[in-house]
């Protein structure tokens, strides 16, 4: 309830104040980005490699003031430096690539046992255009495109208020491709997850920071970052074991991507659909064949228009519309993808649990989300406890509202704040793991 009741507080404070083609090597958008996203050329060869920061003022954080160190103190989150960042990972393909994200430190000092704790966000979506990382929109809480018009917004600020309030030191991806050259791997299990292990690495490293080397660490997203932590959790004791990791928090993980997307079809957010289409072709190229024989132009101008929006924009352009007005036969995506082998093969490659977390996962699922379909997160909880992790399984039962105006699917990421973020300080006290298995 505490996490939940800041979350409330800062958000009003804040609120006052032709063929398919993956984009080019490592921008997802058509104007020039900023020169801190440009990687260098040549990368460290160690994946989590800090590569360069630049300092920032957090929206909604009171500046530095010299001296005034009880005002330090008394402002709580309110008094935190924030850097961007930039550092290595391994990409969709494969390939090494230049990750951004930002480094939030609390200018209070750590007075808990140990060295401070890290907690690392998985934004939500956000959408595939440079403009609507997370990195940028921290600054401002929305950054403004005026060619083409656009505008990201940064409601992860939300959650990063929420975890400073516990006096952590949080650290956020912006994915492969946003902010940095390349598509942005929306969706993509693999790459996503890496993201998010190499910056657990990388943080630590941040000039300022003071969380010590292997600090205690936990993950925590939502929708689509609910699906990268759980991807992270599952990935971390093959890629990043090294990681300290005590607790994931996964709220609506889309686990089936198919079924996602079925579910979203529709909705007033279904242009979302362009963007995992379009990872997915920038992943792997043979999908492109595959997937554009079954498309109209209407369904080729769709990708390439998702491609360089924010959520708000595509969900304003795209709103309720459904798949089978952007195909050659009418069908609808997820019909398609079922009588196609190929495509059904990539999407099936985005399964999450699959593998074994060695670390406890706190899974919400609402059951009545009306964009992730609420049964296969419950699945993801089933596979896991079928493999020994140690599941605590929350269900939100919020009845349907409006259904397909996506406030089914975005008011549990508010209302079951406060029990994540509870549930991860629990984890990093050393409390044992509550689990489930078996009961849901």
């Amino acid at each position: 309830m505490r996490a939940a009741a800041f979350a409330t507080t800062i958000v009003t404070t804040l609120a006052g104040g032709a063929a398919i083609a993956p984009a080019a090597a490592q921008g997802s958008s058509t104007h020039p980005a900023p020169a801190f996203y440009q990687p260098p050329a040549e990368l460290p060869a160690a994946a989590g490699a800090l590569i360069r920061t630049e300092a920032f003022p957090l929206a909604g954080a009171l500046p530095a003031i010299p001296g005034a160190e009880q005002l330090t103190s008394a402002a709580g989150p309110l008094s935190t430096d924030a850097r961007r960042i930039m550092y290595t990972s391994v990409g969709s393909r494969g390939q090494q690539i230049a990750v951004t994200g930002a480094y939030l430190q609390p200018r209070a000092p750590w007075t808990g046992p140990g060295t401070r704790p890290l907690a690392v966000i998985a934004p939500g979506t956000q959408g595939q255009g440079d403009h609507c990382a997370p990195s940028t929109t921290f600054q401002n809480l929305a950054t403004v495109r005026t060619d083409p018009p656009g505008v990201g917004v940064g409601y992860e600020l939300i959650k990063a208020y929420a975890l400073l309030a516990r006096g952590w030191a949080v650290a956020i991806t912006d994915y492969e491709g946003l902010g940095t050259p390349g598509i942005h791997s929306y969706v993509n299990r693999e790459a996503s997850a890496r993201a998010v292990l190499d910056l657990a690495r990388a943080a630590p490293t941040v000039p300022g920071a003071d969380v010590g080397p292997g600090p205690r660490t936990v993950f925590i997203g939502y929708s689509q970052g609910g699906g990268s932590v759980a991807a992270a959790a599952e990935l971390h004791p093959q890629y990043a074991p090294e990681i300290n990791l005590v607790g994931t928090a996964a709220g609506s993980p889309p686990a089936d991507l198919l079924a996602t997307l079925e579910k979203a079809d529709g909705s007033a957010i279904a242009g979302v659909i362009g963007y995992a289409l379009n990872s997915l072709v920038a992943a792997y190229p043979q999908m492109a064949d595959a997937l554009d024989g079954h498309l109209n132009d209407r369904g080729r101008q769709m990708l390439a228009v998702t491609s360089d929006q924010c959520i708000g924009e595509t969900a304003v352009q795209f709103f309720q519309r459904r798949t089978g007005e952007f195909t050659a036969s009418g069908a609808s995506a997820g019909d398609i993808a079922r009588q196609d082998p190929v495509i059904m093969g990539f999407l099936e490659r985005q399964r999450i649990g699959r593998l074994t977390p060695t670390t406890p996962v706190r899974i919400l699922s609402p059951v009545n989300d009306d964009v992730v379909a609420g049964p296969q997160s419950l699945q993801l909880g089933r596979d896991w406890c079928a493999r020994g992790v140690a599941v605590d399984m929350v269900i939100d039962h919020t009845p349907p509202v409006a259904t397909g105006m996506v406030i089914n699917h975005a008011a549990p990421m508010l209302t079951g704040l406060g029990g994540a973020v509870q549930y991860l300080a629990d984890r990093i006290d050393g409390l044992p793991a509550p689990v489930n298995c078996g009961t849901y």
